[in-house]
């Protein structure tokens, strides 16, 4: 499990539910295998990020690190996409 309840944790168990579940989602949504992946790293720290940020919404907190692991990746976004678009 990545995200673990350290004792003596700000978090609740609840509040590390929250974000292991969109953690969990999102991985899947990206085929991430490993949590040594680079996408696994983005994925969590957004996640917390968000969360810290207020947002509690498990399907949100997973879109938004989707979003931001793809965006990540160069080869991968729009310019990325055009370029190889037009060169192929």
């Amino acid at each position: 499990m990545l995200f673990d309840n350290a004792s003596k944790s700000i978090y609740s168990q609840e509040d590390w539910n929250i974000m292991q579940a969109a953690y969990d989602k999102a991985a899947k949504t990206l085929v991430v295998k490993s949590s040594t992946d680079d996408d696994a790293r983005i994925i969590a720290e957004t996640v917390m990020t968000a969360f810290n940020r207020g947002n509690k919404d498990i399907n949100s907190l997973a879109a938004l690190a989707v979003i931001t692991a793809i965006n990540s990746h160069p080869s991968l976004n729009h310019n990325g996409f055009e370029q190889r678009k037009r060169s192929g």
